[in-house]
């Protein structure tokens, strides 16, 4: 039996007489809400002559949101990002000189040559580590939290190359763990060394080999620490893993010139380089495709934007869900489609696990390697099977093994996954995914960024996706550049050029009726017998909603008092459901 609902019509009609039926249909393409940011209690900070708003820190700690800005940082309340007077700022400027050392080599005066702050990381309670463009000379500097209550930039300046690009279009990432940082960017003017790099830590100093080509022309979107070694004495014994996602040439397509091919990374925590091969570079460097594409003709959305990683907890790391956004260099229908793709860490872990691939170094073909390979696995983090070897560290490990990672660096497997959700005619951006506790069960909420300035408030149900809802964020259209989601206090924080915008995750005061809060999907919200409510601040008892119900229609009795009624019967076959009559008055 499909999912069917029957309407029941004729008491109403007995009771109020002549009435007019409306029907809307509910899509999982098209956005069941649609709202103006003023609309939904948006708290704005645009300061005069300030722009390009492209790093986002939240800091529950001291309960800020640091924001750095071209040649500005920012230290706002997150109670209220709007009041001024909460508000505490850094000038971090370039000096004239500086700029005029960055027009002398052929950059753009009044865009390139400035301070654009790419790094915003904490390293621990007191201080900020940053890095910024700086006219073309990238640097970086340990900042005292305290120096926003003192108004004070008298901080002392470190050189952030291999940390932080050179150019401030260019896409680059970066993490701390413990203390060290791992960055993904450009290590030269020019733009094209390419790098992953540790450094700040006690330990060695740790880079790709650029003369290898692991990496071909890389665009860096974002990067994830997730602790494997938990929980503590478990029997592998493996160490914590960096991950690093990016989109670059994939020199492994041949039959088509300046193929672009989105990619996974990683390397491990505990890497040490080797002893007399790969000395100060990476012995745990891999990397897998990732393929987004559509069902039907294998269509590949293979330019990855943005990528959210949902870690449930620290322990739980295996049930880690890798959420990305991806358009195509190619045009199918319309042109600026986009697709939401979702990876599991098993997908990772087998893909890692499994065969690596060899190029031919003479005709430049890459082809699967089939032959056996040294031990312990290349690529592979110290386990307990390589400390039972006497292999306690990289700088043990065999010659051999390091020499066979060095040409075999790329996985055999892709990591694939057909689309949740698919979008023509629109370009996404950005994405922060919230795991919500619905009133029966556990929802993905996504809020999903686009290049004019527009938030998509999706659900994944059963593998699938359906928009709830969309909100103009910017009065003019701009790309969104960040978005941070604090879980806690329910808000979603927004960035782009011209400024930053604060609204809270739930929107149920919208839904004006039962219907219109029931149908609408949206598991923060359910109908308390009078009001759309947050389910954070409502009884319990009296609470309805409905996630799963996918092909109901909603009929609507337009009356002479402007007052509405919502009558039902459903069937849900999805959770075996059956909805008993209810009448929603308004």
């Amino acid at each position: 039996m499909s999912d069917f609902c029957t309407f029941i019509i004729s008491p109403v009609l007995n009771l109020f007489g002549s009435v007019l039926l409306t029907f809307f249909p509910l899509s999982s393409l098209f956005p069941y809400l649609y709202i103006d940011a003023n609309e939904r209690s948006a708290k704005r900070f645009s300061p005069d002559r300030v722009f390009n708003y492209t790093s986002l820190l939240l800091s529950k700690e001291d309960n800020m949101l640091y924001v750095g800005a071209r040649e500005t940082l920012f230290a706002l309340n997150i109670t209220d990002i709007s009041r001024t007077q909460l508000h505490r700022n850094l000038t971090w400027s370039t000096p004239q000189r500086k700029r005029e050392e960055c027009s002398f080599k052929g950059k753009d005066l009044q865009t390139d040559c400035f301070n654009y702050i790419k790094i915003l990381l904490r390293v621990n309670s007191t201080h900020l580590y940053v890095c910024g463009t700086y006219a073309f000379s990238p640097i970086c500097a340990y900042i005292n939290v305290s120096f926003f209550l003192q108004n004070t930039s008298d901080f002392s300046l470190v050189h952030g190359r291999g940390r932080c690009p050179f150019n401030p279009e260019y896409k680059s990432t970066a993490i701390m763990a413990d203390g060290e940082l791992y960055a993904g960017t450009v290590s030269n003017f020019q733009g094209n060394e390419p790098i992953i790099y540790k450094s700040l830590g006690q330990g060695t100093a740790l880079k790709t080999e650029n003369s290898l080509n692991w990496l071909q022309d890389p665009a860096f979107v974002g990067s994830a620490y997730i602790q494997e070694s938990l929980p503590k004495g478990n029997i592998v014994g493996d160490d914590d893993k960096i991950y690093f996602f990016f989109s670059e040439a994939g020199k492994e397509f041949d039959f088509f010139d300046n193929t672009i091919v989105s990619r996974i990374a990683r390397v491990c925590k505990g890497d040490k380089g080797g002893e007399r091969v790969l000395q100060k570079k990476w012995t745990t460097f891999l990397k897998a495709q990732l393929l987004c594409s559509l069902p039907d003709d294998g269509f590949p959305f293979n330019i990855i934007q943005d990528m959210f990683v949902l870690t449930p907890s620290k322990e739980a790391w295996k049930s880690t869900v890798f959420y990305g956004v991806f358009t195509s260099q190619w045009y199918k229908g319309a042109s600026g489609s986009s697709a939401v793709c979702a990876f599991t860490m098993d997908q990772v872990e087998e893909a890692f696990n499994g065969r690596y691939r060899e190029v031919n170094r003479e005709t430049q073909q890459w082809y699967t390697y089939n032959h056996p390979v040294p031990e312990p696995r290349p690529g592979a983090c110290i386990t307990n099977t390589a400390r039972a070897q006497g292999i306690s560290s990289s700088l043990h490990m065999p010659d051999k093994v390091l020499n066979f990672v060095k040409d075999h660096f790329l996985m055999d497997s892709m990591i694939r996954s057909l689309p949740l959700l698919l979008k023509r005619n629109v370009r996404y951006t950005q994405l922060a995914v919230h795991r919500v506790q619905a009133l029966h069960k556990t929802y993905d909420v996504l809020f999903i960024g686009t290049d004019d300035g527009r938030i998509h408030k999706a659900i994944n149900v059963k593998d699938k996706m359906y928009i709830i809802e969309e909100l103009v964020i910017f009065p003019e259209p701009q790309s969104v550049q960040h978005i941070e989601l604090d879980d806690e206090k329910g808000l979603l924080f927004v960035s782009s050029y011209s400024g930053l915008v604060e609204i809270p995750l739930a929107n149920c005061s919208n839904y004006q009726s039962c219907g219109e809060c029931v149908l609408s999907r949206d598991p923060y919200c359910a109908w308390t017998g009078k009001q759309c409510s947050n389910i954070k601040h409502a009884p319990t008892k009296r609470l309805r909603n409905d996630i799963v119900g996918i092909t109901f229609r909603m009929i609507s009795f337009q009356l002479i008092n402007d007052k509405n009624i919502y009558s039902q019967f459903c069937y849900n076959e999805l959770e075996n459901l059956k909805w008993q009559t209810s009448m929603c008055f308004e």
